[in-house]
């Protein structure tokens, strides 16, 4: 079974920070690892509410994934740090994070959700077109090279 959480006590603080910190280690020494190691470091950091979130997912109650929710404006909010343990990956873990963040930034009224995600991972681009994300222009200028951007619309502008 699937559960997906809130982020704010300790041990689940700590899960979460092992997860991200699994995360940064699988991508070895991409130009992203340091600040997710960074990001770790000092959780829940930018991910705090109440603009902010930080998801732990469990699997048949062991920590498997993680997203975050951070403010990039008073409309706009970005998907950082998804990530599920390999072990838990193709059975709903990844779309369980997902679809708890945009049901709470749609109660936080973010009108806009956008984020970044690596051209090789192809089954996460999936799930974000599933999800009703499009592809968008670079949006963030100190992402890298090899980074696809998405965006979805939440509500109406105005």
């Amino acid at each position: 079974m699937i559960t997906i959480t809130t982020a704010e006590r300790a041990e689940d603080l700590e899960a979460t920070r092992y997860l991200i910190l699994t995360h940064a280690a699988s991508l070895r020494q991409h130009p992203g690892s340091e600040q997710m190691r960074a990001d770790a470091e000092s959780l829940p950091g930018q991910y705090a509410p109440p603009r902010g979130r930080l998801y732990l997912a469990r699997l048949d109650g062991m920590p498997a994934g993680c997203v975050a929710l951070r403010p990039l404006d008073a409309t706009a909010g970005e998907v950082k740090r998804m990530f599920v343990l390999s072990t838990a990956r193709r059975i709903g873990v990844a779309r369980a994070l997902m679809e708890r963040l945009l049901a709470d930034a749609v109660r936080m009224d973010y009108r806009t959700i956008r984020l970044g995600t690596l051209q090789e991972m192809t089954a996460a681009q999936a799930l974000y077109r599933q999800l009703g994300f499009v592809e968008i222009p670079r949006y963030r200028l100190d992402e890298m090279v090899d980074t696809v951007f998405f965006e979805r619309r939440l509500k109406a502008e105005g």
